[in-house]
């Protein structure tokens, strides 16, 4: 399952300190037992929520838990919360695992399939949203490389936004 965290941040003079605060939550949350991967996003081009963290999760059961209730959820952020704006927490199914994406590749996330999206030669794996939030009923995701990117990026909009990896993907050690 993958569960995703979209939001903006409302102070961009703040923003290298909070960027530098979340690498540290993104480790955080990976030691909650059930969740096996982390890696944080920011959109490419503008939109309502241009983070995006992402997280391989074994299932629904682990946002019950209590070493997530004490780590993870709304009130993690702390101070930070506040500032934390068009906060969306969704968790889908359709695949174990969150593709790890690259330095030099893009993740494309489509939200809905709608024939707008049909028409663009996008390997998207689709998934249904299952829970928590539940502000899509479910979205594509694929991994881009650079010249796809290329080709593909003045169609961006709100159902179809590209992201640059701000992070590598983070894993639980073996």
């Amino acid at each position: 399952m993958i569960y995703c965290v979209e939001l903006a941040f409302s102070q961009p003079e703040r923003e290298a300190e909070w960027n530098a605060w979340y690498s540290t939550h993104l480790d955080l949350l990976l030691s909650v037992p059930g969740f096996s991967t982390a890696q944080r996003f920011v959109s490419i081009a503008p939109c309502r929520a241009p983070y995006l963290a992402a997280y391989s999760v074994t299932s629904g059961a682990v946002f019950e838990s209590a070493p997530y209730r004490h780590r993870g959820g709304r009130g993690s952020p702390g101070a930070w919360a506040p500032l934390m704006i068009n906060w969306d927490r969704n968790l889908f199914d359709g695949i174990a695992q969150m593709p790890d994406v690259a330095s030099d590749q893009v993740l494309v996330v489509a939200d809905g399939m709608t024939g707008e999206i049909r028409k663009y030669p996008l390997q998207l794996q689709w998934l249904d949203c299952v829970g928590l939030d539940r502000t899509v009923p479910g979205r594509g995701m694929g991994v881009l490389s650079a010249a796809e990117y290329a080709a593909l990026a003045p169609v961006a909009n709100a159902s179809l936004r590209f992201y640059k990896p701000l992070t590598p993907q983070l894993r639980v050690a073996a």
